[in-house]
């Protein structure tokens, strides 16, 4: 399953299968990180060594090698990493070549020129939580930090002296089919140089002279016979680039997302979001989920009929995000962040780290059609002057980068937040009867209420905004069952839900309703937060247990959402 962009032509050596392998418990990167190590075992790329029943929730350093041989030297190599955690120290033939801490980003690393014949490639990644040294990963976040290659890693080998990394399209006239091209090139890359651009519907390729500045260009060009993206009609094109040496194919979508009012916009048609909250995440995987388990959640979520999907709390796979834009499937993409409070986004280094880690993922995915809304830092502290700062700081860093989408963020401080009109789209998580339950009275008698003054609230302050649900559910164990709909039991999370929606479809003035969550997750073990609220280190809200069995809330989700 080789996700775009492709690029024909280029040598590509694929760095995924069996690495030599060790695991230091207790010991981070720094103090383990050695390229001489001697291995004792064995570990995939991709895979978490920690979900691996030998490291089984151990926190310490995985160091890890493997060796390849190249028949003809390169100019330049590029290593390419589609996302590891937490933290990663990577070498090639002993020489350091990058460092990372962005947990679930795509990065990529300069190796230099290589010689033909023999080389080792070496990475010391650890899960060790250490407030110093990771900032973006925290113990008490609600979903676990896993340690490892969450996806596939790749080595690039050019034999110019510039590359041609990315071709951004984005939609410029919905009406006519006209794209704005942006060239982002990397290496020595000429002033002026020649190009051959040919879509998928082309008669023949179109040549231009492209003015490059600061490694960038931009070209503005109709599509020939072209069709609109929906998710009734997923219709997608493909652009292919020439330039020198590289060539590249990119896949994208026309369509266009706006606000009008209280309003979604998708094509100039109101949108109303039917979705769920979706972690990377299997009990035997971790977050490296493979291609398979990826369609079948897609087939599951269509089953419920949902149009919807956020994807909770990090970038996502481009591979996920390549089947959401086949099946018409939306999304909402955020940058790593979970409950963030005024003092951590005080610190230099955490406000550095999220603007380039959001920065990272606008950059990657904004090809992707299903991609609708860009978001950041779920329930962080949005009533706080640090909080206000930081938000104005990566909504301006999104713009910059892509200003074709709107901003959101999940506001859980629904009674004092002071950052809700940076958004484009203001989304609400509350959870009435269940984290905030009363010790007498039912618990569903709270929601309606509580969900009517948060959207009285938000219309007051920001009426001409669309108002969403980020975040509604409860949790239920599957295959508990009680006739009395006892607290954790399929019963009552079903009896919740179905409460919670009838109450916000009853709602015309909003434009979305997103479910926490779609499976089972594991969270935080033994320490971190309060751990009675995590039985067993899981999250039991979702409405499929881990390995994807449903629960009786998801025919409720499925049969509620058939009916809007």
């Amino acid at each position: 399953m080789n996700a775009y962009p492709h690029y024909p032509g280029r040598r590509i050596l694929s760095l995924n299968g069996n690495w030599q392998f060790r695991f230091t418990e207790g010991v981070p990167l720094e103090k383990a990180d050695d390229p001489g190590f001697r291995a004792d075992s064995l570990m995939t790329v991709p895979g978490a060594f920690d979900a691996m029943p030998e490291w089984f929730g151990k926190r310490g350093t995985g160091l890890y090698r493997t060796v390849f041989t190249l028949d003809s030297p390169c100019r330049r190599a590029l290593l390419k990493l589609d996302g590891i955690g937490l933290r990663g120290r990577f070498r090639l033939d002993g020489r350091e070549i990058g460092f990372t801490s962005l947990p679930y980003s795509a990065v990529e690393f300069e190796a230099g020129p290589l010689a033909a014949g023999r080389h080792e490639l070496t990475a010391a990644v650890d899960n060790c939580f250490d407030s110093k040294a990771m900032k973006l990963f925290l113990p008490y976040y609600d979903f676990y930090g896993f340690g490892g290659f969450y996806r596939g890693a790749e080595l690039h080998l050019l034999d110019g002296d510039y590359a041609l990394d990315r071709v951004q399209v984005r939609t410029a006239d919905c009406r006519n089919g006209e794209v704005e091209l942006r060239f982002l090139f990397s290496g020595d890359v000429p002033e002026h140089l020649d190009c051959r651009i040919a879509f998928d519907t082309s008669r023949a390729p179109v040549e231009r002279q492209l003015a490059i500045v600061h490694n960038r260009a931009g070209l503005r060009l109709a599509v020939p016979a072209f069709e609109t993206w929906s998710p009734e009609r997923p219709a997608l094109h493909t652009v292919t680039v020439s330039a020198g040496t590289e060539r590249i194919v990119e896949r994208f979508g026309i369509r266009e997302i706006s606000t009008d009012g209280n309003r979604l916009l998708l094509n100039g048609k109101p949108l109303f979001l039917k979705g769920v909250n979706r972690h990377e995440f299997h009990p035997e995987f971790g977050p490296a989920v493979p291609p398979q388990l990826m369609l079948e959640d897609l087939q599951n979520l269509r089953r419920m009929n949902c149009n919807f999907v956020r994807g909770s709390h990090y970038p996502q796979d481009c591979r996920f995000l390549d089947l959401c834009d086949e099946a018409g499937l939306l999304v909402w993409e955020e940058s790593l962040g979970w409950g963030n409070t005024a003092e951590q986004m005080a610190d230099p280094e955490f406000i550095r780290l999220q603007e380039l880690q959001t920065r990272l993922m606008v950059r990657g995915s904004v090809n992707h059609p299903a991609v609708i809304l860009w978001g950041f830092l779920n329930e962080f502290d949005s009533a706080s002057p640090q909080g206000y700062a930081l938000c104005t700081r990566l909504a301006e860093a999104i713009r910059e980068e892509d200003g074709s989408r709107p901003i959101t963020f999940a506001c859980n401080h629904v009674d004092a937040d002071i950052c809700a009109g940076l958004a484009d789209v203001i989304a609400f998580n509350t959870y009435p009867g269940w984290i905030d339950a009363e010790n007498d009275g039912d618990p569903l008698e709270r929601i309606k209420p509580a969900c009517d003054e948060i959207i009285r609230r938000f219309r007051s302050l920001h009426p001409n905004k669309p108002l969403m649900v980020g975040e509604m559910g409860t949790c239920g164990i599957y295959g508990a069952h009680d006739s009395a709909a006892a607290q954790w039991s399929e019963e009552f999370q079903a009896e919740y839900l179905e409460t919670v929606i009838r109450a916000i479809f009853a709602r015309p003035e909003l434009c979305g309703f997103t479910v926490w969550q779609y499976h089972d997750t594991r969270s935080y073990l033994r320490s971190g937060a309060n751990i009675r609220c995590k039985p067993l280190a899981c999250n039991f809200a979702g409405l499929y247990d881990g390995f994807r069995h449903p629960k009786l809330a998801a025919g409720v989700v499925g049969r509620l959402f058939a009916g809007k």
